[in-house]
């Protein structure tokens, strides 16, 4: 879409800008930028009365924006008027303007007429907002502990008491070896057996 746009006009009505201000042009003309950032289908050309020098500056043209002056012997008005009835393709335009004979003008050209302060509050509205989205807070990772800040951790708390380990569990007694027991040495029987087995005793 482009647009027509009534330049010391739409200062006027914009909050933040002041006629009296020497450089209302080039304030209006970086809101103008950022706006047309938004959406590239967007080319603007903001007219505004006589200044040095006349016609298009290009110091103040660029990112969508064509900006120019009117001569000296004329108004942003008149210039603008002269474009409206200049048009070729109506539906392609729109004009931005509060000037009653500006918006006359559009009209009797059927090209649509958006008024300064209704295109103002929308232009500064869909600067701030163009993204679409507002950003959502992020939950900060936490960062790493230094060795420097683990010492000084230490020092206020102390280091983690450690898990005593259980103690351990009593091992049952050995069972006694299976088995028969020694029989007990007789010293009797044995001197009883020698003497049977010489023939001295039967």
């Amino acid at each position: 879409m482009n647009y027509l746009i009534d330049g010391h006009n739409l200062i006027a009505r914009t909050p933040g800008l002041s006629l009296s201000d020497p450089d209302d042009e080039a304030q209006l003309v970086r809101l103008l930028r950022r706006w047309t950032a938004a959406d590239q289908r967007r080319k603007v050309t903001v007219i505004f009365d006589a200044g040095l020098p006349a016609g298009e500056a290009r110091h103040l043209s660029g990112g969508g924006v064509r900006t120019v002056f009117a001569p000296n012997n004329s108004s942003a008005d008149a210039v603008l008027i002269n474009r409206i009835e200049a048009i070729g393709n109506p539906p392609e335009f729109v004009v931005v303007t509060s000037d009653g004979a500006i918006a006359a003008a559009a009209a009797r050209r059927r090209v649509a007429v958006q008024r300064s302060e209704t295109f103002a509050a929308a232009m500064i509205a869909d600067r701030q907002f163009s993204s679409g989205e507002a950003a959502q807070p992020q939950r900060p990772d936490a960062p790493a502990m230094s060795a420097d800040e683990m010492q000084e951790w230490l020092a206020l708390f102390g280091p983690e008491p450690e898990t005593p380990r259980p103690a351990p569990k009593p091992q049952p007694a050995s069972p006694p070896p299976t088995g028969k027991k020694k029989k007990k040495e007789d010293p009797d029987n044995d001197i009883d057996e020698w003497l049977r087995l010489f023939g001295y005793k039967e």
